[in-house]
């Protein structure tokens, strides 16, 4: 009777566990996967994504990724110069947290001088609730 309920407890933690780990949020009203917006680009035009946050403040670049439904972004959020010079001005990321789910409002670039194809500037950032 102790073993079966060991086992029992046990898989019960495991399936706790997985389900936490690995479930990604509902989508949000008008904002696309990640995957979905590399499926279908839209360049150079304001757009909202949604997405689990890592990499952030773990490279050399004042930069992170974004991932939903197994594809990544990388979303910059200062340093962002237009092929004519432009600086454009840097977000506060400070609330926000590797493993956080985020909204992210930019634009997708389409490749430049200054950056790379499917680079994404940041304009606005939300934490998903």
């Amino acid at each position: 009777m102790r073993k079966k309920t060991t086992t029992f407890l046990g898989i019960l933690l495991i399936t706790i566990l997985l389900i936490g780990c690995s479930q990604e949020p509902k989508k949000p009203e008008g904002a696309l996967s990640v995957a979905e917006l590399l499926e279908n680009p839209i360049y150079d035009t304001q757009t909202g994504v949604y997405g689990k946050v890592s990499a952030l403040r773990e490279l050399a670049c004042t930069c992170f990724f974004l991932q939903s439904e197994e594809e990544t972004l990388h979303v910059w959020y200062d340093t962002m110069v237009e092929n004519n010079g432009t600086l454009r001005p840097s977000i506060s990321v400070d609330e926000i947290n590797n493993g956080d789910w985020v909204i992210v409002i930019g634009e997708l670039k389409s490749g430049g001088d200054h950056y790379s194809l499917n680079d994404f500037w940041l304009s606005q950032i939300e934490v998903m609730r």
